[in-house]
């Protein structure tokens, strides 16, 4: 049999093992995998001269296929009465 101070010794060390173990676990000493992500590079920002010269094709709005479609449900949707007037009414 062990002594009643060998075991609170043991104990002792049991708690300071995982509260060390915490400590690292939720400290910044283990940082997850980062993923790299180079820097968007300043000349490539978007801007509005690339559509100066933007021609677009209307003919796609004459094709039967597009006149055939046709409008299922409600138009314009009527979203009707939704929530409550006050969340803190009794």
């Amino acid at each position: 049999m062990t002594s009643p101070s060998s075991s609170k010794l043991y104990i002792a060390l049991i708690i300071l093992a995982g509260l060390i173990g915490g400590y690292i676990t939720y400290s910044q000493w283990i940082k997850p995998a980062e993923a790299l992500i180079p820097a968007p590079l300043i000349s490539s920002q978007d801007s509005l001269a690339a559509f100066k010269d933007l021609k677009i094709d209307f003919k796609v709005l004459n094709d039967s296929t597009y006149k055939n479609l046709i409008t299922s449900g409600e138009s314009p949707v009527n979203p009707g009465v939704t929530g409550k007037k006050d969340l803190f009414a009794p």
